[in-house]
């Protein structure tokens, strides 16, 4: 699936107005964002990865950037990798967008092994992912020709595996770019071409994996699919005989699997960050509502609260006939060691994710968030709001992918509280475009003491009407501080925030 990032990424975090755009993923190094990978219309603009951002942008004006999670793009291809056991018992998840599946003997139950290369390829378009399959003797041969073929689907024939993998470049046989480079560099542009050379002299100049990949594909040396075995949630479930339409009883089930749940996690070392419950009904189709945590927790009275406060406003008159709960997210348990002279009560963090979760709880989780920092040196865009139950409530350096070393400047230079908009402001100065000596403020005169600047920040220019301020911070006799600014464009001063 040589889409698989940009595919996922675009069904998760494009809106349906934005999903005809060309799309390319983002990674920072160092104060920019270079393109990690990129969808086939962007590619057919130019966009290639490895280069910058402004580059990508300069070329595609309208390319949609978002950010690149490697992390979902793994949960992708194994949820993926669960539900290709429908095709074989051996299905094997090579990152970062690879299926292996051993197919021997199922072709009795598809038909033929033809039918199941083109039921996989159907199943994965109509879940919105463009493939490219293989079938060969052997996972090398079968690798290759998906990952460097050009058709929807390779059948090769059976002891052909060199002629079928002659046409193909060597880096299909898994080898290190490195090892492509130095085999280009000799003239070897096909595996076609390795095969003629002496196999006794390819280590010595590329090194052994160069002749274990092509005695794996070529079915001299035995390469496995090693089985994936997937990994079931923590779970716990009871139907009952007659439908219940006691709300006492459906909260007290609901604690004994919230039990259950809870000791299967603590078996494995987890802790709790989401919790799926699913209601049956005798008449009515299931209610499904979800737990999510600020912070990974082990305190189940404080889950058994939360839960019992959602159960409470089911309504059990159609009459309920089962309970499921499933641990859907958990992160690994780290119990914190606390020093011998801790600057703060070591319970202040576990009071701060309960509270969190109850607000979250009764006023639903879009509506508590927090700021996270954005690599930006526009001000009203260095910054935007996420869900608490996404974010967490860890510190900032914990969960921000904007490290402290990134920031554009430094905190003391900005000021404690910025307005939501710049706000219109007089101002007298005495040379234009210098420093401002008397500004009025919501009605109140404020004669300038002294003034620092200016800092010329600049909007980038591919984002569409150009930004050029020039920013003041200034102090006036009382001591106050105010960071305000002279918009060149419009040619008039804001005032956009507040120092302590």
């Amino acid at each position: 699936m040589p889409y698989l990032s940009t595919e996922q990424a675009r069904r998760n975090g494009a809106s349906a107005n934005e999903r005809e755009r060309p799309l390319a993923l983002t990674r920072p190094v160092g104060a920019s964002l270079v393109i990690e990978q990129a969808c086939p219309y962007a590619q057919q603009l130019g966009v290639r990865p490895g280069m910058s951002l402004g580059q990508a942008q300069a070329i595609v004006p309208h390319l949609q950037p978002l950010a690149y999670e490697p992390q979902r793009e793994r949960e992708t291809l194994e949820r993926l990798a669960n539900r290709a056991l429908r095709f074989s018992p051996i299905v094997e998840p090579v990152e970062p967008n690879t299926l292996l599946v051993d197919i021997t003997g199922c072709q009795r139950l598809f038909g033929s092994e033809e039918s199941i290369a083109h039921q996989a390829a159907d199943w994965l378009t109509q879940a919105g992912f463009y493939s490219r399959a293989a079938i060969a003797d052997t996972v090398g041969a079968a690798y290759a020709l998906a990952t460097a073929g050009i058709e929807p689907l390779t059948l090769a024939a059976v002891g052909q595996a060199s002629a079928s993998l002659a046409s193909l470049p060597p880096s299909a046989l898994r080898i290190e770019p490195q090892v492509s480079t130095q085999l280009e560099a000799v003239g070897v542009r096909s595996i076609g071409d390795l095969l003629t050379l002496p196999r006794n002299m390819l280590p010595a100049r590329f090194g052994s994996e160069l002749v274990l990949r092509l005695q794996q594909a070529l079915g001299e040396v035995f390469e496995g699919v090693t089985p994936h075995v997937p990994k079931e949630a923590p779970t716990a479930r009871l139907s009952f005989e007659h439908a219940v339409t006691e709300p006492q009883a459906i909260l007290s089930v609901a604690e004994q699997l919230l039990t259950d749940v809870f000791a299967q996690m603590k078996n494995r070392g987890q802790a709790l960050r989401r919790l799926a419950c699913v209601l049956s009904f005798e008449s009515t189709r299931p209610r499904v509502f979800s737990i999510e945590l600020a912070r990974a927790s082990r305190e189940q009275p404080h889950v058994a609260q939360l839960l019992r406060q959602r159960l409470e406003r089911v309504d059990p008159a159609p009459g309920i006939t089962g309970l499921v709960l499933r641990a859907n997210e958990t992160s690994r348990f780290c119990g914190e060691q606390t020093e011998l002279f801790e600057p703060r009560d070591p319970g202040d963090d576990e009071a701060l994710g309960c509270l969190i979760d109850r607000l979250a709880n009764r006023l639903g989780y879009d509506a508590v968030v927090r700021p996270r920092l954005v690599n930006d040196h526009q001000p009203e865009k260095a910054f935007w709001h996420v869900s608490v139950a996404e974010a967490g409530c860890e510190s900032q350096n914990a969960t921000s992918e904007t490290h402290p070393s990134d920031s554009p400047v430094a905190p003391s230079m900005r000021p404690v509280r910025l307005l939501p908009r710049p706000l219109p402001i007089r101002v007298i100065a005495l040379v234009p475009d210098g420093p401002p000596t008397w500004f009025a403020y919501r009605g109140q005169e404020c004669p300038i003491a002294q003034a620092w600047g200016p800092e010329r920040l600049e909007t980038a220019w591919w984002r569409g009407s150009d930004v050029r301020r020039d920013y003041f911070r200034v102090a006036t006799d009382d001591g106050e501080q105010f960071w305000i600014f002279h918009a060149a464009n419009e040619r008039r001063w804001y005032l956009h925030g507040l120092f302590a």
